[in-house]
C-alpha cells in the first residue's frame, strides 16, 4: 500500500520543496488506528511488538502505542526506499 502511494504521488514528491513531509503524511495515514488492528500486527510479528522504536511510543507507553510506532518506523522505511528506487529509475531514464 504504501509503495503504491508513493508510486502514484512520485510527481507531487518530485515537485515538493519537502518530499519528506510528503512521505510522513503517506506512511502516518498507513498507519492502523485502532488496537485490534495493531495488536494482530504484533501477533504476526512480534518485533513489532517487543522492539523499542526509535521514535518512542507517543504520548503514553501503551503496548499499541509502541506497535503503532514500528510499524510506522519500518513504513517509513519502506516509503523512503521506494522513493529512492523511483529518483534512481527516473536519473536512469534521464541518462538514456
Amino acid at each position: 500500500m504504501v509503495r503504491s502511494e508513493v508510486r502514484e504521488r512520485a510527481d507531487e514528491l518530485a515537485e515538493d520543496v519537502h518530499p519528506e513531509d510528503t512521505l510522513h503524511e503517506i506512511v502516518d495515514s498507513s498507519v492502523p488506528i485502532y488496537t485490534s488492528d495493531l495488536m494482530d500486527i504484533a501477533a504476526d510479528n512480534i518485533n513489532m511488538a517487543t522492539l523499542e522504536p526509535e521514535l518512542g511510543p507517543g504520548s503514553a507507553l501503551t503496548p499499541a502505542n509502541i506497535v503503532a510506532a514500528n510499524v510506522f518506523e519500518a513504513l517509513q522505511g519502506v516509503a523512503y526506499e521506494e522513493w529512492q528506487a523511483i529518483q534512481d529509475e527516473r536519473a536512469d531514464d534521464d541518462d538514456s
